[in-house]
């Protein structure tokens, strides 16, 4: 007996109690090569995020919330521009969730470590070493966004602890995992998504920026 395969889907939804607002951003290189018109921003989504990263996570949502707040900070409400903001984190690619925040800013800001694009001709549209790992100074998720136009740079920090973690959680995990029974795994997914949704809900709060040293 043959079973009908899913039909892919077209559109990468989430069913959120909140509705992340995209973050704005230009895109010089697809201007260029006429895949946008001059100066048409684009919008990224938090969809896209969990699409790329494969999943939802508090470390998924910071690295949302930390974008769309440090690129506010730089650009205020005009579309931040691909390839003209360096970001720094504060420790090495395999600490905390920087390698996987890494990605995600690659994928809304362009911003790569020695892995990206070198750019065309002299360097231009570069987006290489846009990202830099401060391996030698670990802090727990913190950033410096800098405009490479202005010179213009932002410290972010991201928070999550301001909003408290539902004390079933760590609980929750081991039987999910281990046993995979359907309310091990439906108390397991309510508790986890529930957690990214207060994250994302307290927006603001769980960001901080200030004044780059």
């Amino acid at each position: 007996m043959s079973m009908d395969k899913p039909k892919p889907r077209e559109q990468f939804t989430l069913s959120l109690r909140v509705r992340p607002e995209p973050i704005m951003v230009r895109d010089p290189f697809l201007e260029f090569l006429g895949l946008v018109g001059p100066e048409e921003p684009i919008a990224v989504g938090f969809e896209e995020l969990v699409k790329a990263a494969g999943h939802m996570c508090p470390t998924v949502a910071g690295a949302y919330l930390v974008l769309r707040h440090g690129l506010k900070a730089l650009y205020g409400d005009e579309p931040a521009v691909r390839g003209n903001v360096q970001v720094t984190a504060y420790g090495g690619p395999t600490d905390f969730g920087y390698g996987p925040i890494a990605q995600l800013v690659n994928l809304v800001i362009g911003a790569a470590s020695e892995t990206g694009f070198g750019g065309l001709g002299g360097g231009r549209f570069r987006r290489r070493d846009l990202f830099i790992f401060r391996s030698d100074d670990l802090r727990h998720c913190e950033f410096d966004f800098a405009r490479l136009d202005t010179g213009r740079s932002v410290h972010v920090s991201y928070e999550p602890n301001v909003v408290p973690t539902p004390k079933e959680l760590s609980a929750a995990i081991g039987p999910a995992l281990s046993s995979g029974d359907a309310a091990s795994v439906a108390r397991f997914r309510s508790l986890w998504n529930g957690r990214v949704e207060d994250i994302l809900e307290a927006d603001a709060r769980v960001v901080r920026i200030q004044a780059a040293e």
